[in-house]
């Protein structure tokens, strides 16, 4: 009998990320966030064990992330001609997470990343998408400013993403407000929908309330 409401939608998160001055270091180059800089998945209160991790950092001048994904027997593959069906890691960010409000802001951010893109000689490749619902975004935004890296293992990938701050409306007050709303999700031909807490049943895509509360620290 399958879970009318899955456990990780019954509890709100305020989880830490570490601030690593660091980043994003050399071109070129994966981010190589330390073992502080994992984020508790709340879609672990889900299953069992999750076939992958994610870490955060943040400093003045962005934020970074790190993908592992395992548990793969083939290697990721997708294109932008057909985004639905390929392999991709989507990162939806709110710079001024606000209780109840449930449409995103012009402050909400959605990038999407293919680890490999098989029309860009299998390089992973970057884009911002369109938020549904969204009111209007006033920061014209360049994908070519971050810095995406994959790195292939034999049972899996990990996928680094640098994004600019210039590239995140509200970026510059976070040091202020050291708060932020974020949300990640795999979506992957071959394991099929990994959510952070919740998936496609819900409206995770345009609905901030759902993301994760992130507490912006010192800490690195």
């Amino acid at each position: 009998m399958s879970q009318i409401v899955p456990p990780s939608f019954l509890f709100q998160y305020a989880l830490p990320m570490v601030r690593i001055d660091q980043l994003p270091g050399r071109a070129g180059s994966p981010l190589r966030l330390p073992p502080s800089a994992s984020v508790m998945l709340p879609a672990q209160l889900n299953v069992a064990e999750l076939p992958w991790s994610l870490r955060a950092a943040w400093n003045s001048e962005g934020l970074g992330f790190e993908v592992r994904v395992r548990r793969k027997q083939i290697p990721p593959a997708g294109r932008w001609s057909s985004p639905t069906s390929s392999d991709r890691v989507l990162i939806l960010l709110d710079t001024r997470p606000t209780a109840g409000v449930q449409r995103a802001t012009e402050f909400c951010s959605l990038l999407t990343v293919l680890p490999l893109d098989d029309d860009q000689d299998e390089q992973p490749s970057a884009r911002f998408i369109e938020i549904a619902q969204q009111r209007t975004q006033k920061l014209a935004q360049d994908p070519r400013r971050c810095r995406v890296e994959t790195v292939l293992s034999s049972d899996g990938y990990q996928l680094s993403v640098w994004i600019p701050g210039s590239q995140l409306p509200g970026f510059a007050e976070l040091a202020e407000t050291r708060a932020l709303g974020l949300y990640v999700v795999i979506e992957d031909a071959e394991l099929g929908q990994l959510p952070m807490s919740v998936g496609g049943d819900f409206p995770l895509a345009w609905n901030p309330s759902i993301w994760t509360r992130m507490e912006l620290t010192d800490e690195s």
